[in-house]
């Protein structure tokens, strides 16, 4: 660790946190940050003088153990405790990410609009100006071009990277896969596919009509753009998800080759982070079941922990038919079946599935989606089951109800959906 004081700034650089990913009741960090404290803020920056996380001293904030955090599309996510009844058991995590999106359902809570975050922005806008001012003081060659690099990497700047990050991928990702927050939702974005062929009508997430694959040549243009906007914070990340929201849909060859391409363009293998690479992505039920044995024997033998999130939403009919999906519900058994016996047969691939909450559906609804878990093998903490309430369509009271009697049914691991974007 090497630390510097240039007038009332302290700046630290090689401050390595977690490389484990684990969850944690207490606060801490993962990576490499540089670190800037100043007027009882502490400000993280990635390693290209982006600013990632802020957190205060109890002068400036109400709850030391609570992070406000900055993605790389530039949204913001603060990550409040809400008292931990939202607890590891609900969400497989401490602290909740209200994204200021789809939480309400979760909490009534408004961190994002509160008094001290707009407080603590306004102060790094004052660092930034600040940082400016020292550079050309300070006699630390990393130092003056570090604090160089925050001056001019504003929120103005800041909202122009992730606008690059967009163009360079051609989209976004406007729902990631659940699995991700096992992550911290430090993921790079490459899209191989877009659309979708369902098109559901409860769906927030709709991209273009019909599923579309990405060319090679796209894929080595978005790969090679990406390792030039990481560039040297790419040593910060070992995951990478594939858009948009059924990328299993590829097909086995383009995504043998897309994960390839991007392990060694982007260095996955060379991050500070212990294990494995990871790979997210989704697929429908159709790509899912379409998938033969030897596409999981492509995904089991690229050098990453695979998870693949499957949208089932209902086992029952008629629900499927009030939400839009065209789906049978015997073909949604079968794929949760043939998940299942893919976690079993396949060690680097962890296949998960999602099923909805929602006020307004059949009481039926509920019994089918337990029947069908509670007959579940578990198979080494593979194969867990997310719950996402329908926005809109779920009171906090009646999603934690159901959660708690799916979880008590259950033989597979349980949670809340926390839908987040890049």
């Amino acid at each position: 660790m090497e630390s510097h004081h240039v007038d009332d700034l302290e700046v630290i650089f090689d401050c390595a946190g977690r490389n484990d990913w684990g969850k944690f009741s207490f606060p801490v960090w993962y990576g490499i940050p540089v670190k800037i404290k100043w007027r009882s803020y502490t400000f993280d920056f990635n390693l290209q003088g982006r600013l990632k996380r802020i957190t205060g001293s109890p002068s400036v904030w109400p709850d030391p153990t609570e992070m406000l955090k900055r993605t790389e599309s530039d949204d913001f996510v603060y990550y409040g405790t809400d008292g931990y009844e939202l607890s590891y058991d609900l969400l497989k995590n401490y602290y909740l990410p209200y994204s200021g999106k789809y939480e309400s359902a979760l909490s009534d809570a408004r961190p994002l609009e509160s008094a001290h975050v707009a407080q603590a922005l306004s102060t790094f806008d004052c660092l930034c100006e600040r940082a400016g001012r020292l550079a050309s003081a300070a006699g630390d060659r990393r130092l003056k071009k570090f604090l160089a690099t925050v001056a001019a990497m504003d929120r103005k700047m800041l909202a122009q990277e992730a606008g690059k990050l967009h163009s360079i991928i051609g989209g976004s990702l406007p729902v990631l896969p659940p699995d991700i927050i096992d992550v911290d939702y430090e993921v790079i974005p490459l899209m191989v596919t877009e659309g979708c062929d369902y098109q559901c009508r409860f769906c927030c997430f709709k991209t273009a009509d019909g599923l579309k694959a990405r060319s090679r040549s796209n894929i080595a243009r978005q790969v090679k753009a990406l390792r030039d906007l990481y560039g040297e914070d790419l040593v910060n990340y070992n995951s990478l998800v594939l858009g948009q929201n059924d990328a299993l849909g590829a097909g086995e060859e383009l995504l043998r080759e897309t994960a390839e391409t991007a392990y060694a363009g982007l260095r996955l293998g060379e991050s500070c982070h212990g294990g494995a690479p990871n790979l997210f992505l989704f697929g429908s039920v159709g790509s899912f079941m379409s998938a033969r044995e030897s596409c999981f024997d492509i995904l089991n033998a690229l050098p990453f922990s695979t998870r693949i999130n499957i949208g089932l939403e209902s086992p029952d009919q008629a629900t499927l038919d009030i939400l839009g999906k065209p789906l049978k519900a015997v073909a949604v058994t079968e794929a949760f079946r043939k998940a299942q016996a893919v976690n079993r047969r396949w060690p680097n691939i962890d296949v998960t599935v999602n099923f909805v909450l929602g006020t307004d559906l059949p009481l039926r609804h509920l019994k089918a989606v337990r029947d069908l878990i509670a007959d579940a093998a578990p198979c080494r903490d593979k194969g867990a089951v997310y719950l996402s309430p329908l926005i809109g369509a779920a009171t906090r009271r009646q999603v934690l109800e159901d959660f708690r009697k799916l979880k008590r049914a259950s033989a597979l691991p349980v949670y809340l959906y926390l839908v987040q974007s890049l």
